[in-house]
């Protein structure tokens, strides 16, 4: 029985269509592509309309021109929208790390745990960041872990983010100390 995804999917290219219509079915996935890097302001514009009916679900390739995709459509849409993240330690591939080569399971997890960003408020400070020492590499990487986000995340993405899930010092805390 195949698992139906209401949202559409936004992914890099048609490989990544591929494996997701072989994983849940012809019927059960809609996708739409960005050609990579190649994003347009008219694909921009394609992936809004179909956010504002059906909502979207971006799933970029845990690399860095990836992560640049992701932060372009989520800047479009002011980060109204589900983000899926595959944990590129898990892609078992030399070649490539893409969403193509990412096994079923982990793709599948990735779509069970969505991320919403929320950018009306700021759940922690820069002072409370630097205090409590989210920035260095050992609380990076268990944040990272918990969220399947690059362990190489940088301090200042990682602030954001922090911000865009509304987390807070206790919160953060929780996941260091798990």
């Amino acid at each position: 029985m195949f698992m139906k995804i209401k949202q559409v999917v936004v992914v890099e290219g048609v490989t990544d269509t591929i494996k997701l219509k072989k994983i849940f079915g012809n019927d059960n996935v809609d996708t739409i592509e960005t050609n990579g890097l190649a994003l347009s302001k008219n694909t921009l514009n394609f992936i809004s309309d179909v956010n504002n009916v059906r909502g979207v679900i971006i799933l970029t390739d845990p690399d860095g021109p990836g992560l640049k995709i992701r932060d372009t459509i989520n800047t479009y849409l002011n980060f109204k929208c589900f983000n899926a993240f595959i944990n590129k330690r898990r892609i078992i591939n030399s070649k490539k790390i893409g969403i193509a080569e990412a096994q079923e399971e982990d793709i599948k997890d990735a779509l069970n745990n969505l991320i919403t960003f929320e950018t009306e408020n700021e759940s922690i400070t820069w002072k409370e960041f630097l205090y409590n020492d989210f920035f260095e590499s050992d609380a990076r990487k268990k944040i990272a872990k918990k969220y399947n986000w690059s362990e190489k995340i940088n301090s200042k993405r990682l602030f954001k983010w922090l911000n865009l899930m509304n987390l807070n010092v206790e919160d953060i805390k929780k996941i260091i100390g798990e």
